[in-house]
């Protein structure tokens, strides 16, 4: 980006909560947080100030599909980043005393999570949606496997998870390429290098309540009506996207309309995907007064049910394309979010430019997204709740 005068890196690991197993749950979150615990040549807090003292940003989350850690920092301080990031992930000295410090860190953050309705409502549907075991769990992991994880297991599942073949490194803005590879390539050998690819475990989602609650005393409901979805390559992607954006893909959608503006039932509904390699799940989310809940419900049953009789004409896809291209477009303007993109599609081996990917959406016809609507109908939803009372005889009825 020649304009820029800023340098984005991150270091894209492929693991997360999808190479975990109950017993393991969190083990990628733990290690992410450790490991900006100290290395042989700095400090824990000799990482930071290498970064803040020249006005950068340095941090890392961690996913289902992947951990990433990455920094922003003037384009004359790019080795300077690069050189953090490495040491980092090669060089953590993960001592004791500070895997202990660190899980009573991660312990009051699941706390936190727990307190947060739309992340609690999230969990709830994901897992029950989501095709493999490792997808369903949470990322953050739960108050009883953190607290069993031992410094040994996360020395382990370092060992084994970060080596060359699971980790791309990913830069935008003022970039030198040549000078980038370099400083790499001086890394060495670290982690297992001949480790072989974990594969996610399989076995289908569990069956059992259309409606998940979780009790909390809280003035308004959480909800979220969710169907499984398709994976980062299906073609279904495309017709069911735009489907997304007519029904809750803004202020000018046919829900937010329809619930918010002409009802007042709730401040804001939206609809959307969340998709993994593997699948994904597809929801209309809002939060509401209780005995809102299933007014809304119905209205989102009538206008799927709208949309797959008499699907949607010419106009109003068009705009929901041109809605969903600007967008994307706008998302991907700066810096952080280009090297987002760039290191996030490398490690699922998706190898389409935004353009194309855009082009696919363009290519959507109304009888596509009529078709999708049916396929939802016609599949097994569930509905999750999070609030302060339980579902009514009627709701169970409601949810299809």
């Amino acid at each position: 980006m020649p304009h820029s005068h800023t340098f984005s890196v991150g270091f894209f690991v492929d693991v997360g909560s999808v190479l975990e197993t109950p017993r393991s749950n969190g083990a990628s979150h733990f290690l992410e947080h450790v490991l900006f615990k100290g290395t042989r040549r700095r400090r824990p807090e000799e990482i930071s100030v290498a970064i803040e003292s020249i006005g950068g940003d340095i941090n890392a989350y961690t996913g289902k599909e992947h951990t990433c850690f990455y920094a922003r920092v003037l384009s004359d301080d790019a080795a300077q980043a690069v050189d953090v990031l490495a040491d980092m992930l090669t060089s953590s000295t993960i001592i004791g005393r500070e895997v202990d410090a660190e899980r009573a860190v991660i312990l009051d953050e699941i706390a936190m999570h727990v307190d947060d309705p739309i992340e609690s409502v999230q969990e709830l549907v994901s897992a029950r949606l989501l095709p493999t075991a490792g997808l369903r769990l949470p990322v953050i992991g739960t108050e009883d496997s953190i607290t069993a994880l031992s410094r040994d297991q996360i020395v382990r599942h370092w060992r084994r998870n970060y080596h060359p073949g699971s980790i791309v490194v990913a830069a935008a803005g003022d970039v030198d390429h040549d000078r980038l590879v370099e400083q790499l390539s001086g890394l060495g050998d670290f982690g297992s290098p001949a480790a072989r690819p974990r594969k996610p475990l399989r076995g289908g989602p569990p069956e059992g309540e259309r409606i998940l609650t979780d009790r909390r005393p809280f003035e308004q409901v959480t909800a979220s009506y969710a169907f499984r979805g398709p994976g980062l390559f299906d073609e279904r992607r495309f017709p069911l996207g735009l489907l997304s954006v007519v029904l809750g893909g803004g202020m000018s959608s046919r829900l937010f309309v329809e619930v918010r503006e002409r009802r007042g039932l709730a401040y804001g509904i939206e609809a959307g995907e969340t998709t993994y390699r593997d699948g994904g799940l597809w929801s209309v989310d809002w939060q509401s007064a209780p005995d809102k809940v299933e007014e809304i419900l119905t209205l989102v049953r009538a206008e799927l049910l709208t949309i797959a009789v008499e699907g949607i004409g010419e106009d109003e896809l068009e705009r929901a394309k041109g809605q969903l291209r600007g967008q994307t477009v706008l998302s991907y303007e700066g810096p952080q979010s280009r090297m987002s993109r760039l290191g996030t599609a490398e490690l699922a081996g998706d190898s389409r430019t935004v353009s194309e990917l855009l082009h696919q959406f363009d290519l959507v016809e109304p009888a596509q997204i009529k078709q999708a609507a049916s396929d939802l109908l016609n599949s097994e939803p569930v509905l999750g709740l999070v609030g302060p009372r339980k579902p009514s005889k009627r709701l169970s009825r409601l949810v299809g």
